[in-house]
């Protein structure tokens, strides 16, 4: 049985996603559940991180129209950074998101670009500019909220700032 802090943790992130799928919709080309998974690998959760991608990617790989493996190059590579990041700065500083936040903007275009090449989709390099720009300046933004937001009881691994 589970108990209520995973309970409260399954309908936090249930939630998480649906607002992030729903953010998506309105603002193309930006991932807003990425900061989702910076926030799980903070918490010290690495297999709730790693189901929470697989769920996502499933998610992305589905809505997109790029050929499938933009979410996995995507989410792996945030994990990568995150990993080889957190070396070098605080993992919970605002300026190594702003930092993952400039990698996955970056990250986006050369994904965006290099997967619709593959598929010979035609392809609007101002279009994927300005969304790479914008997830960049997001990123950050979306992360510094959901830590504001996530649920103080699930923080027991969470280290202050």
């Amino acid at each position: 049985m589970l108990s209520n802090s995973n309970l409260l943790s399954i309908g936090w992130w249930s939630g998480y996603t649906l607002l992030g799928v729903w953010a998506q919709r309105f603002v193309p080309g930006v991932d807003f559940l990425a900061p989702g998974i910076v926030l799980a690998l903070q918490k010290e959760y690495r297999y709730g991180a790693l189901w929470l991608m697989l769920v996502w990617i499933l998610l992305q790989e589905g809505m997109g129209s790029l050929p499938f493996g933009y979410g996995v190059a995507s989410y792996g590579m945030l994990a990568v950074f995150y990993a080889m990041g957190r070396w070098l700065f605080e993992a919970r500083s605002i300026l190594f998101m702003c930092l993952l936040g400039v990698a996955q903007g970056g990250l986006h275009v050369f994904l965006g670009y290099s997967l619709a090449r593959l598929a010979k989709l035609h392809v609007i390099m101002d279009t994927l500019l300005w969304e790479g720009m914008i997830q960049a300046v997001t990123f950050a933004g979306v992360w510094v909220i959901i830590d504001a937001l996530y649920p103080k009881r699930l923080r027991h691994n969470v280290k202050p700032l």
